[in-house]
């Protein structure tokens, strides 16, 4: 008999744990996760620019930054559970979901392009400008749920199997860090062609890394030179990921009929399942943690360490150092648990922390490095972790409910997790105005600086206390998980299972409810 020739790159993928052949799985692997550019790199700069641009490039103060991406994120209020209720109800040849890409595309790249752009508003102008900002926000929030949550609910539908959502995740983390480390480079890239002492710097990757500018309003051209770039780099990746991925068609799938009172009880449904309330709690904790951390960054950089110029090369160092921990998280979720990274890295964040307020101005920029590392090291755990377990909580979903619902499951959660993010920018605001802070002073009170600390550390490490006791919480494992699905397949296909006691007890300790309150146990 003669034997089939194994290539390499399916030889290596064997190591790695897959169980299909590179051709068959890397490409479809890279082509879904193309979408990632907007989904992560785009608020990736949002989060390290978007704050200072608005005070001190635009003239906002501290509180009017913080109402704007307040308003912005409660509008997710509504657009979330909208758009979770349409792509689910969606029948198309191309699936419920992939469309979505495209349709997106071009309200994605125009409104990204506004947030970094007032189109001649007068900095005197406060008001006006902060509700330009408002409603630019909002549009661009919009834009970004209309592709997202269809692309985060198609997650599921492509990869079925337990630890294959593990491999399309660690595909989503190499994709990440390319898409935010290229758009960290472009932003910075141009935002070092300014004036800085009267002088024209040139925008080299030494002077982009080493030599980061305090902002001012001189930067606004800057900023619109980076709004236009980025936003067609965020965006044209949508059509590779639409193009190069195939989604069953959703044309025959029946819609059951839709009322407000259904609708109310789909989403108290989900809240029902124990296995999302702590996926959830993991996220929400870690969400307004990062939130915090990162509406401060740069006034601490700048204020409190003196040491702006080193804004974007701790940044990049600290990119590079998450990125650089994907392999250690693939192999842990992969041979432990999918929560088991977050357990192990969540305590560096806390760490990294308590390190932050040992720097002082002029003090040791090693010890600001490693501050950065630290912190990166520990969010790539726990990123890792709700990538992961998210696909398997609508599986857990699907046995209480009997319907796929990833959708609401992704809106849902993600909607609260963008209210929440916009919450900690308006608090962070309002606490830093009530310390007394000045992002243009030349030089802040104690009071004001600690105010600084205060959101940048002390805030975030409760948050992180709450993820790290959230992971402990969540106990699915890769053989409850197989178990569910078996049962999800025999209860469709004979109306019944043959589970033991003791696997539906499983059943019930993972979804929070009675076997027979379930529709996986109801009686036909």
């Amino acid at each position: 008999m003669r034997k089939t020739k194994t290539g390499v790159g399916t030889k290596i993928l064997g190591f790695l744990g897959f169980d299909s052949t590179f051709r068959s799985s890397i490409p479809s692997m890279i082509n879904y996760n193309w979408a990632v550019f907007l989904g992560n790199a785009s608020f990736y700069i949002i989060g390290l620019f978007f704050i200072p641009f608005l005070t001190k490039v635009e003239g906002l103060s501290t509180a009017q930054a913080g109402v704007v991406v307040l308003c912005a994120k409660l509008c997710d209020a509504f657009t979330d559970p909208a758009m979770g209720i349409i792509t689910d109800r969606t029948r198309t040849r191309f699936g419920r979901h992939r469309l979505y890409l495209l349709i997106g595309l071009l309200p994605v790249a125009v409104t990204y392009f506004m947030m970094w752009y007032s189109f001649g508003i007068d900095n005197s102008h406060t008001t006006a400008k902060m509700l330009y900002f408002i409603g630019a926000y909002m549009l661009f929030s919009t834009a970004y749920t209309l592709v997202i949550v269809p692309h985060t609910a198609m997650l599921p539908v492509l990869a079925p199997k337990y630890n294959l959502r593990t491999q399309y995740n660690a595909m989503k983390t190499i994709l990440d860090a390319i898409g935010t480390e290229g758009s960290f480079l472009i932003a910075t890239l141009i935002l070092s062609y300014v004036r800085i002492n009267g002088k024209s710097v040139p925008g080299s990757v030494i002077n982009a890394l080493g030599n980061t500018p305090e902002f001012d309003p001189s930067f606004k051209h800057r900023f619109m030179l980076m709004g236009l770039v980025l936003c067609l780099f965020f965006s044209l990746p949508l059509l590779a990921t639409f193009f190069g991925t195939k989604e069953p068609s959703s044309l025959h799938d029946e819609n059951p009929p839709f009322n407000l009172r259904a609708f109310l009880a789909e989403y108290r449904s989900i809240v029902s399942n124990r296995a999302f309330r702590q996926y959830f709690a993991l996220s929400f904790c870690n969400c307004i943690a990062l939130g915090f951390i990162s509406n401060t960054s740069y006034y601490f950089l700048c204020n409190v360490a003196g040491m702006v110029g080193l804004y974007t090369i701790t940044n990049f160092i600290s990119q590079a150092g998450e990125a650089a921990g994907f392999p250690l998280n693939y192999v842990i979720s992969v041979n432990l648990s999918k929560q088991a990274p977050a357990k192990i890295e969540l305590p560096f964040i806390i760490v990294a922390l308590l390190l932050s307020f040992t720097v002082k101005e002029g003090g040791s920029q090693l010890l600001l490095i490693l501050v950065y590392i630290f912190y990166n090291f520990g969010l790539a755990g726990v990123n890792s972790v709700t990538g992961n377990i998210f696909p398997d909580v609508t599986d857990v979903d699907e046995m209480i409910s009997g319907e796929r619902r990833e959708g609401k499951v992704a809106t849902f959660s993600s909607m609260i997790k963008k209210i929440v993010s916009g919450l900690s920018a308006a608090i962070t605001g309002f606490i830093l105005s009530a310390f007394g802070f000045n992002p243009d002073a030349a030089q802040n009170t104690p009071t004001a600086l600690f105010g600084v600390r205060f959101t940048y550390a002390i805030l975030p490490i409760i948050f992180i206390i709450g993820s790290i006791i959230s992971a402990y919480k969540y106990k699915m494992t890769k053989t409850d998980h197989a178990l569910i699905k078996r049962a999800i397949e025999e209860k469709k296909s004979t109306g019944t299972t043959t589970l033991t006691d003791g696997e539906k007890q499983i059943c019930e300790q993972i979804a929070g409810q009675k076997w027979e309150n379930m529709w996986i146990g109801a009686e036909n």
